[in-house]
């Protein structure tokens, strides 16, 4: 392993700062499930190291409001998938959660850590697209908040400027009796990231029965991870029952662009985000 200098700052402020000196030269650590493998295989060489655990202003804290949580950068997925509020009504969030790696990465791995990477295939970012999260983000010059979907910016690259660093995730509450799923299709059960990852949420008028709601995000199908919203203006206005699923599999279909890979072509993710959307659609039906 290469040689790097190593910081270890007491507060945003200081870490900040040392983002701000060093810039691209600099790299934030977190759990270091992605970090510390790329460091060893030679597939990055920071010259300086900011690790931020020990922050207690991105501590793992999760904070109920009347709107939503505010959960800290630094949760662990494990955490995370473990709170009590995630559990009864995030069941989505704790299913994308549940869904990464081993137990052991789980026990390390950071929810910000997840979202900076910014990887198209990552199992939280549609799990908080599709509750249209806020990201709060802290840097020299104060904080500031945007959504989740301007986070992304392209593979392996979040709209976060020099010296700046993701502090904490809003999640709005669902409206009552929302449903939601999030469904991955990945060659393995565990430990493999998702050829396609696909999250469902949807809101019904308790009188009429109607979908008032509708947010589906993809994982996987593009250079980002997206929201389909072509796909969820034809769930709007009907009821769950007379979704038009076959419809609905080749809209979705048509808002991707996928990339081949040593993990699956095209063609077949393409397909799979069909069938998943799909495959998720029908369980929130049966479930109803």
């Amino acid at each position: 392993m290469h040689r790097f200098c190593y910081y270890e700052p007491k507060t945003i402020e200081e870490a900040c700062s040392l983002l701000s000196r060093f810039g691209e030269d600099a790299i934030v650590l977190a759990g270091g499930t992605d970090l510390i493998p790329r460091i060893k295989r030679g597939l990055m060489a920071p010259k300086h190291i900011v690790n931020i655990k020990k922050i207690r202003g991105l501590n793992s804290i999760i904070k109920e409001g009347e709107n939503g949580l505010d959960i800290g950068a630094l949760i662990t997925l494990a955490e995370l998938a473990g709170n009590s509020v995630i559990r009864d009504r995030f069941p989505m969030i704790r299913t994308a959660a549940n869904s990464i790696g081993s137990l052991q990465v789980r026990n390390i791995a950071t929810l910000g850590g997840n979202l900076c990477n910014a990887a198209p295939s990552a199992d939280m970012s549609p799990a908080l697209l599709v509750m249209e999260s806020i990201v709060k983000i802290a840097g020299s010059k104060g904080q500031r908040e945007i959504p989740l979907e301007e986070f992304f910016v392209g593979p392996g690259e979040a709209n976060l400027q020099k010296g700046e660093i993701l502090n904490e995730i809003h999640v709005p509450f669902p409206r009552p009796h929302a449903k939601q799923i999030y469904v991955k299709h990945s060659v393995r059960r565990s430990m493999d990231i998702a050829l396609v990852g696909v999250a469902v949420c949807l809101c019904f008028d308790k009188k009429t029965g109607l979908c008032r709601e509708a947010r589906i995000a993809l994982g996987a199908v593009a250079s980002t991870p997206i929201r389909a919203k072509g796909t969820e203006k034809m769930i709007l206005g009907k009821p769950l029952e007379e979704i038009p699923l076959a419809s609905i599999g080749e809209m979705v279909s048509s808002e991707v662009s996928p990339i081949s890979d040593v993990r699956g072509s095209a063609r077949y993710r393409s397909e799979m985000v069909s069938s998943l959307t799909i495959r998720a659609l029908k369980s929130l039906q049966s479930k109803a």
